[in-house]
Formats: C-alpha cells, structure tokens, sequence
C-alpha cells in the first residue's frame, strides 16, 4: 500500500526570522525524500505539503505527489505571517488524511505554541493522536527554538518521536528527518515511538565533543 508523508509547516510571522533557512531545510527533506528511488530502491509514498498560520488557516501546496516528483517550496508558497492556530492545523490535516488507505506519517513543524486556534481544543488532538495512533499512523514533532519532546508531549506524541532544533541548524534538523523517513519508509512504513534513532546518537556524541548543533529527545 501507499504510504502518504505529510508535512505540516508553520508558517505564523516568527517563522520570519528564518525565512530563507527554513525553505532551504525543507527542500533539503523533499529532496532526501526521492533519494530511495534515486538509489534505485523502491518506496511506493507521496507527499502532501501544507502550510498554515492565521491568516490562511491550512492551505496544501503539494498534495499527494510520489516523493521522487515533490516539488519544492519557493517565495510564492512561503510567506510568513499571522499567528499560530496549531491545534486548528492538526485536527485539519488528519481529517484531509481520513480517506488515505495506507500507511500515514504526519509530520508536525512549528516554532511556537498554540495561540489562535478556533474550534479543535488539545484534548480534541490528544484523543485523535492516540486513535490514528493505534492504527498505525506515525506522528512527528519538530521544535524550533521550543521544547519539542514537552510540546509534542502535551499532545499525545512520545518523545522519540519529537525533536527540537536551533533556528540556525533548521538544515540539519530536516536532513535528520528525511534520514529517519527514510528508514521508515524501507522498514514497511511501521510506526514506532523511537523515529530518530540516529539523530540521538549525533546528539550524544555532539555533546561529547562540545558541538551540539540541535537537540533531540530522550
């Protein structure tokens, strides 16, 4: 069966700061995800972009591509701005998610909490989290400059599962996550509370040497 990645992209003004970083890091991940294929091994997935903030609410900019032929973000599709209705954009992109028959990988990127959000509440998140949850979805949490394994927690996803990232390192951080996808993607699309094996092994050793450039969960 298909396998459907969905990124979830905060795209509220703080997001701002790092407008060009964040592009390049999210193409960096689109383009990690066709390397399976590049390689010659076969992944059958598609990939669905979304972005959101107050102003738009969630509005997809790929949506179900095979992950060889994702396009990606530019100036036009990405324009920060207006405030962070998170739980609004999750309880949207699981409902857009209901009709995939396959495997799902909801990816959750944000560098700010909850604070516009109009009619899904957290428990709504927490309850629908933990449904898709033992259905075989796969939830991921992405921090940047907040505490990804407390916020990701606070709805439901377990803390293998989130990592947390510096503004500057947002690079890195999302070739971590096309790496782990990738893993996800070969090992039969199975979800799993332990997602970034291999980025909590960079960060023990980055620290051993002094050098973290972003941090993950334990």
């Amino acid at each position: 069966m298909t396998t459907q990645i969905f990124l979830l992209l905060d795209m509220t003004s703080s997001m701002g700061r790092n407008k060009e970083g964040t592009m390049d890091a999210c193409n960096e991940f689109i383009e990690g995800l066709g390397d399976n294929q590049r390689r010659g091994l076969q992944t059958d997935a598609v990939f669905t972009l979304s972005v959101f903030n107050s102003n738009i609410g969630l509005e997809r900019v790929a949506r179900e591509v095979p992950v060889e032929r994702a396009p990606k973000i530019d100036h036009e599709h990405y324009d920060p701005a207006g405030a962070t209705p998170l739980y609004d954009a999750i309880g949207q992109s699981i409902d857009l998610l209901e009709s995939h028959v396959g495997p799902v990988m909801l990816v959750i990127q944000t560098d700010g909490e909850e604070n516009s959000s109009q009619s899904v509440t957290r428990q709504d998140i927490v309850e629908r989290v933990a449904e898709k949850t033992a259905l075989g979805w796969q939830f991921v949490y992405l921090g940047c400059d907040i505490d990804a394994m407390e916020q990701g927690g606070n709805i439901g996803i377990p803390a293998g599962n989130t990592m947390s990232y510096n503004r500057a390192n947002a690079k890195e951080a999302f070739a971590d996550l096309a790496t782990s996808s990738s893993q996800y993607l070969q090992h039969g699309s199975t979800s799993s509370k332990k997602f970034f094996p291999g980025a909590q092994a960079h960060r023990k050793k980055s620290r051993s040497t002094g050098n973290s450039r972003h941090t993950t969960s334990k």
